[in-house]
């Protein structure tokens, strides 16, 4: 496998991995346990990881199709 190949692989699942961290920071927000005010600052730095992440995956995908 190349190293392209492999980048690609670990940006997946990094935002997959990611999405599901996201989902159950909002089911625990939603569901109002222990500190609100904590649990969305943690949601917050959750989502604007996963922002990091999926930009990370799209130039790497950019950079794989633009050779």
């Amino acid at each position: 496998m190349s190293q392209d190949s492999e980048r690609v692989i670990r940006a997946r699942r990094h935002v997959a991995r990611g999405r599901q961290i996201v989902e159950r920071q909002q089911r625990m927000v939603s569901n109002g346990g222990a500190s609100t005010t904590e649990a969305l600052k943690l949601l917050a730095l959750f989502e604007a990881t996963q922002n990091i992440f999926e930009d990370d995956l799209e130039r790497i995908l950019h950079e794989e199709r633009n050779g």
